[in-house]
């Protein structure tokens, strides 16, 4: 337990003068562009921080009618896609897939959305003048769709310099009943590693939990949200969805993962004799500045891929053996 960051001293945050509390009991604040230096120290302190209305409704449709035609395997090869008929409309489309890893590898405007004018201004201020970005995922999670147990990002993808940071652009409002992320703040800033076991609950997807962390449930706070806001959070923060429970619709969001040009990317060990502190995973996209390891050129490694999300049993895939 951090007392020092518990839910009163939350809400104590809302006198940062970039404090936009839309009326809500919610102690998460609601920041706007452009960036302030109150949002990088609540970044700094917290290990998230919310950006309202950073994409525009008419992006947001846009994102939305693209993870349709994505899903659809309009885009390009897709593995894991379920062998649709022609026939289904695009709700019943939607209902059968909870996310897809890489979808920036098949469409331009995942890709675009990369390096978008918010994602520059943020990761700019928070990580440094050069960052590259490694990983997008889509997330669909329709109504009766599992979440995803406490975890770290920084379990599956490990830099040097602790600058792992994702970003989660809602595509639809995010609440409680529909699945939103819920954080325990302030669990980024010791930078230790939560090991990760098997959770057997049924309300999660395949991933494994995070165990053995000095918090609880009565730590977590809901990171409600709009459509069009990005919630930013370091790779080290402990967070974690519930599913979506609500009647019908969708929790759709798209999340890419970002950090330091400067820090190596130990992310896959590439067959030969080569040293775990020299690893680096080149399979990435820059979004701001220069990259100091140009010279070791691109790869092309990651493929877009259906996740696993717990229907008819996990068995052995590599998101529960990690």
């Amino acid at each position: 337990m951090v007392p020092e960051l518990s839910m009163n001293s939350l809400a104590e945050a809302k006198q940062l003068p970039a404090w936009d509390s839309r009326g809500v009991e919610n102690p998460t604040p609601y920041f706007r562009l452009p960036m302030t230096e109150a949002a990088t120290q609540f970044y700094a302190e917290h290990g998230f921080l919310v950006i309202e209305d950073a994409f525009s409704l008419e992006s947001i449709e846009a994102l939305r009618h693209e993870a349709t035609t994505i899903c659809r395997g309009d885009r390009g090869a897709l593995k894991g896609i379920p062998p649709w008929t022609g026939t289904e409309t695009d709700v019943e489309i939607l209902r059968q897939i909870l996310c897809i890893h890489f979808p920036h590898k098949i469409s331009d405007l995942m890709f675009a959305t990369l390096k978008a004018n918010p994602f520059v201004e943020v990761l700019t201020n928070i990580i440094g003048p050069n960052v590259k970005c490694m990983q997008s995922m889509l997330f669909i999670k329709a109504a009766g769709k599992p979440g995803q147990a406490w975890h770290q990002d920084e379990v599956y993808i490990p830099t040097r310099d602790r600058t792992l940071c994702g970003g989660w652009i809602a595509m639809d409002d995010a609440t409680v009943e529909n699945g939103c992320l819920w954080v325990i703040p302030g669990s980024h800033r010791t930078g230790t590693m939560y090991f990760q076991e098997w959770h057997g609950d049924e309300r999660f997807d395949c991933a494994l939990e995070a165990q053995g962390f000095p918090y609880s449930n009565d730590d977590a706070v809901p990171v409600e949200v709009r459509a069009g806001s990005i919630v930013f959070f370091n790779g080290y923060l402990l967070h974690r969805s519930l599913p979506n429970y609500a009647e019908s619709g969708f929790r759709r969001s798209l999340v890419n993962h970002y950090m330091s040009a400067e820090s190596l990317l130990p992310w896959i060990n590439p067959a030969g004799p080569f040293s775990v502190a020299t690893l680096n995973h080149r399979d990435i996209v820059m979004i701001a500045g220069e990259d100091p390891y140009a010279f070791q050129g691109m790869v092309d490694v990651h493929g877009p891929h259906v996740r696993p999300d717990g229907k008819g049993g996990c068995g052995s895939n590599e998101y529960n053996e990690k």
